[in-house]
């Protein structure tokens, strides 16, 4: 995992693999979530739980992702 400028943290699915235990470990921590990289490109968002209740109570995801696939 590393530190990049306007994202709190990223890492690969590699390191997904390999730190999951620590990467949710930071997540819980800090209320952060870390971008996962696939091939260099976003892939998803780990995040901790409790702050994706409150997005998902603020947002309707799903109609979040027909937007992208529309």
């Amino acid at each position: 995992m590393y530190h990049t400028e306007g994202v709190d943290a990223i890492a690969t699915i590699t390191e997904l693999r390999a730190e999951t235990s620590e990467l949710i470990d930071h997540v819980r921590k800090t209320k952060n979530g870390i971008l996962i990289q696939k091939n260099n490109e976003p892939y998803a968002v780990l995040m901790d739980w409790e702050v994706y209740k409150k997005v998902k109570d603020r947002v309707d995801l799903a109609s979040l992702g027909n937007e992208v696939t529309a």
